[in-house]
């Protein structure tokens, strides 16, 4: 028998209000060449009950409790498939996902990474939130990340060939919440992007989803912190001024301070020390930029007066030199 196209993994633990319809959602899928590897972390609930009720479609493994990283690495060794995708307990895809990222993909020369725009679902399975997850320019990518745009929800729904793996490097298993952004930095470093524009993921918001615990803001400080500190200049910015450097770290620090609270804010105060050393001439926007925050302002209102003052003083002087 051959081995299967794609390997789907699913980590879970003490899933048994979701994993049934997360494993249906796989098996309706439009394109039937996979196989599913359930990864149970220790559930102590009717989870291993529920994979093992599907029969042989669902590979089921039991692992003592270590983290989704490890429960994920743990799928991509079984894997047999030439891609890997991974979908959380709790998340569902809609019929055509597979098909659409795959057929994708075909159009790539070498390995890619493939993700789709995604739905906001409730507990209840309600969706209450569409996004579209634009794909940056190459050279942008990992930058966009780090300021939370869209792409960062790419995490979700990502497709890629296993063999990408050897490459990046395994799930970080110290990271128990941002493990998944930090694959798709690590991935986003090393190879292309591939965007299917339709909303074929549907992500579940739910008081209990891991980003919601209260450890999950230390180590996301953390995380941000190191890469950050990691950037190259050229994944700072494509243009290889001082300035250009300096204005995109500031613009990175903008996101984390008009977040509002610690230690995001601390965060955003560390980047503005960096973007000053690497160009005093950011100065002005940075003041702005702690202006506005001061004030409880929109960061564009800085932006926004300047631009107005400085048109106001070209039209003085256009009015001065036709009088004069």
């Amino acid at each position: 028998m051959s081995n299967p196209a794609v390997s789907v993994v699913i980590p879970v633990y003490n899933g048994e209000n979701y994993l049934r319809l997360a494993l249906e959602s796989v098996l309706r899928q439009t394109f039937q060449d996979f196989e599913i590897i359930v990864i149970d972390d220790g559930s102590k609930d009717s989870t291993p009950d529920i994979a093992q009720g599907f029969g042989e479609r669902v590979r089921y493994v039991r692992q003592e409790n270590a983290g989704v990283a490890a429960a994920v690495n743990h799928g991509i060794r079984l894997a047999r498939g030439r891609y890997f995708a991974w979908l959380s307990h709790d998340d569902l895809w809609a019929p055509e996902k597979l098909s659409a990222q795959l057929e994708a993909l075909q159009h790539v020369d070498g390995p890619a990474v493939c993700y789709t725009d995604i739905k906001l679902i409730d507990g209840e399975g309600k969706v209450f939130d569409e996004k579209e997850l634009p794909l940056p320019n190459r050279n942008e990518i990992v930058r966009a990340i780090l300021r939370l745009e869209p792409v960062l929800y790419a995490a979700y729904s990502l497709v890629c060939e296993v063999r990408c793996f050897e490459q990046v490097g395994p799930y970080d298993l110290k990271k128990r919440h941002t493990q998944d952004a930090d694959m798709l930095l690590r991935l986003a470093r090393t190879f292309p992007f591939v965007r299917v524009p339709e909303k074929l993921m549907f992500v579940r918001e739910h008081g209990t989803r891991d980003s919601l615990r209260p450890t999950f803001i230390a180590e996301a400080n953390a995380f941000y912190r190191a890469w950050l500190d990691a950037l190259t200049p050229a994944e700072l910015s494509s243009n290889p001024s001082a300035l250009a450097r300096a204005t995109s770290r500031k613009e990175i620090a903008d996101v984390f301070l008009f977040r509002g609270t610690e230690p995001w804010t601390g965060l955003a105060r560390a980047q503005y020390r960096k973007a000053l050393g690497e160009s005093p001439l950011v100065l002005p926007g940075v003041l702005g930029s702690l202006f506005c925050h001061h004030f409880n302002l929109p960061p564009q209102f800085y932006r926004i007066g300047v631009r107005k003052f400085l048109r106001r003083q070209v039209r003085r002087l256009t009015r001065s030199n036709a009088e004069g």
